[in-house]
Order: structure tokens, then sequence, then C-alpha cells
């Protein structure tokens, strides 16, 4: 009686591509995990001793009636290049960020924008909402 021997056949496995796509899933995730905010809303605590520094912008906000906040102050659109120029006058580096709701009238844009460049502002930029 003769008996068939069935040929063995050596099962392996590659590793190679799995290892690929997991760090591709891991870069993935590291990445796309940086742009999320942040879930915990943290109450920080409090120190005496605080950074010094100012911020590096002067930020004009016009709302639809066309009232004129300088860093949330409120100022008229009059005295709106007097403020300008004393924020620039502390540093020259600054630049001057424009917020305008979308229902306001495109003259107390320009007139913004007018003064700010008066007040000596090198860059004057326009702050708009991303779309997603």
């Amino acid at each position: 009686m003769e008996f068939i021997r069935l040929k063995k056949v050596s099962l392996s496995f590659d590793m190679a591509p799995l290892i690929d796509i997991v760090f591709q899933l891991l870069i993935f995730f590291m990445l796309s995990s940086s742009f999320l905010n942040p879930a915990l809303k943290l109450s920080l605590p409090k120190a005496q001793i605080h950074d010094s520094k100012e911020p590096q912008q002067i930020v004009v906000s016009i709302d639809r009636e066309g009232k004129v906040f300088v860093n949330k102050n409120q100022v008229s659109m009059a005295d709106l290049k007097t403020q300008l120029e004393q924020g620039l006058l502390q540093d020259s580096k600054k630049s001057v960020h424009i917020r305008g709701d979308k229902e306001m009238a495109y003259k107390y844009f320009v007139q913004a924008m007018d003064l700010a460049r008066q007040a000596g502002a090198k860059q004057v930029n326009i702050v708009h909402e991303e779309t997603k």
C-alpha cells in the first residue's frame, strides 16, 4: 500500500507591510490629535509673577452698528487713530488686526484700515473665521 505524501507548504507571514501600515496610522493619529481642541476645561492656579510681555498685536473690532473696540475697550472712530498711535508707540513692531461683523457697513472697515495706516501700522491684517 502506497501512501501519498502531501508536500508541506511553509506558511510565512511578511510583517514589513503590516509594520508600515501601523506606523502610518500612528503618524496620522499623532498629527490629527494636535489639531483637536482640548476636551478638559481646567481651572488653572493663580501666580503672583506673570509674563510681562504685552501682546504683539492690536485688535480692532467693529460691530454691525459701527461701534469700534480696541483690545475690547470701546472708542469712537475719531479716537481710533490716537489709540492706535499710542499702542504703536510702545512697540512699532505690533501688527493691527481688524475684526469686523459680516453685517457691518463696508465704510467702517475702510475707515479703520485707513486710520491704522495713518497711525503708522506697518502690518494690518484682516481677521476672519475659517470655514470647515
